[in-house]
């Protein structure tokens, strides 16, 4: 595979349609006291919580290029399905309210449904129209029935998320640019590139992490940390993953060739389930606090970031290394488990 040099994947990004959601590009923060407590790697934390749309996450970068796709195809409503608390529900509730777009999203009623708060409150304050499905219901099938109803009234919809493939891959495309972004701040601070990068991801954030690596030949390490397995309807296998990475490449106008066992994405950390907090992320959450005054919730970012931790106390990293772990947002779930986030942050520090 011939290596790509960074002017000109920058140059294919940039050919792309887009619009401009995102305050980028984010802070790249260094956690000394973090990194000496653990008494492991180097350890920065890239701010994806600080992009500023609906209180910042990783989706408003992947909403810049999905969605400028969408308007340069004249898509006049977007429909999203997901669990009642969405971060990427929340975000897409505002940048489509700042597009002019109307936003269906479809929930399933889960256990927390019924509190309308954190991401839910804030996606219905954006003007969503939510449309509840059953928690046994295919939230694929009910946004394809959506859609089929929308084209008939005359509607152009588009659906996003799991589903639409083109979606997706146009999120990975996103963080091919976030990847540069890193590699820029890590020239400015004269430091070598991070050999490796952690981040919570069901797929595309971690697909085009791993599409910029290869593309420019570098040896950073792309280690994703999974918050859902096979149990979900929406879980990506490995397999999935490296399509996700050769669809991105393609977009951007280059061949890619990757297998699965190329592919580092862990669900050893999803606790009970998907959307419930986990006792290591909780713990996770507390320590950073304590240390960093950064914040994690206990059931997206928080469980990618105990998966960072786990590897250090295990050895798999060592003060050798420089680590990244993308803080891919979620904070308004903080607000919906607020009673498990304090019992959580109490035991840690027992």
């Amino acid at each position: 595979m011939t290596i790509v040099s960074k002017q000109r994947l920058s140059e294919a990004l940039n050919q792309l349609p887009r619009v401009h959601l995102a305050h980028l590009p984010t802070p790249l923060d260094f956690c000394p006291r973090l990194s000496r407590l653990m008494n492991g790697p180097k350890i920065w934390i890239k701010r994806d919580d600080c992009t500023g749309l609906a209180f910042g996450g990783n989706k408003a970068r992947q909403h810049e290029f999905i969605l400028g796709d969408a308007v340069h195809r004249g898509v006049d409503v977007v429909i999203q399905g997901a669990a009642s608390q969405s971060n990427q529900s929340r975000q897409l509730a505002a940048a489509a309210a700042r597009l002019g777009l109307e936003c269906i999203l479809m929930p399933r009623k889960d256990a927390l449904f019924q509190s309308v708060q954190g991401n839910q409150l804030i996606a219905r304050l954006f003007g969503a129209k939510i449309v509840p499905i059953e928690p046994t219901e295919s939230v694929k099938k009910a946004k394809e029935d959506m859609a089929a109803k929308l084209r008939a009234e005359g509607r152009n919809p588009a659906i996003l998320g799991m589903g639409s493939e083109k979606a997706l891959s146009l999120a990975a495309v996103a963080y091919v640019a976030a990847y540069l972004e890193i590699v820029d701040q890590f020239e400015r601070l004269s430091e070598p590139l991070p050999t490796h990068i952690y981040v919570t991801s069901q797929g595309s954030t971690q697909a085009g992490l791993q599409s910029a690596v290869r593309l420019l030949g570098h040896s950073t390490r792309i280690c994703g940390i999974n918050p859902m397995d096979h149990r979900n309807e929406a879980y990506e296998a490995p397999a999935s993953i490296a399509h996700q990475c050769e669809a991105a490449a393609r977009i951007l106008g280059y061949d890619l060739s990757l297998l699965p066992e190329e592919i580092n994405n862990s669900t050893d950390w999803v606790g009970s389930d998907y959307g419930l907090p986990s006792s290591a992320a909780l713990r996770g959450a507390a320590l950073l606090a304590r240390t960093e005054g950064l914040l994690v919730d206990p059931v997206y970012s928080g469980k990618g970031f105990s998966g960072l931790l786990g590897d250090i106390k295990v050895g798999r990293l060592t003060s050798s290394d420089r680590v990244v772990f993308i803080h891919t947002g979620g904070l308004p779930a903080i607000f919906t488990y607020a009673d498990t986030c304090l019992e959580g942050a109490a035991g840690a520090l027992e």
